[in-house]
């Protein structure tokens, strides 16, 4: 009679492979609105306005009028972009995590 070694490692990997199709199915889940409430939320708990992800726009737009009327762009896309990014990838955490506590959140 052969016997078959158990090896702990299994369970890991499989259990690291339901954690990876979990969190695919709770990003493809996910919705763009769901996303933008989540980092809207998230810049209105920030409580310095020089730390708002558009603070720097703003004080440009103000310093020359805005960008239509000044006719001077500030080439700043990148560095806004840069500065959503850290938000994003918080609200989308936040939303995954809050779908593991509530796996019907996002049914209809």
């Amino acid at each position: 009679m052969s016997r078959l070694l158990y090896h702990p490692s299994h369970d890991t990997d499989a259990q690291a492979e339901f954690n990876e199709a979990r969190h695919t199915r709770a990003l493809k889940a996910l919705s763009p609105d769901d996303v933008l409430a989540a980092v809207d939320d998230l810049v209105a708990q920030v409580p310095d306005a020089r730390h708002h992800p558009l603070y720097d726009l703003v004080v440009h737009c103000l310093r020359y009028g805005g960008t239509t009327r000044s006719g001077v762009r500030p080439y700043m896309s990148e560095t806004v972009g840069a500065s959503y990014e850290p938000l994003i990838e918080g609200a989308i955490t936040r939303l995954i995590e809050e779908q593991s506590v509530d796996p019907n959140m996002w049914e209809d």
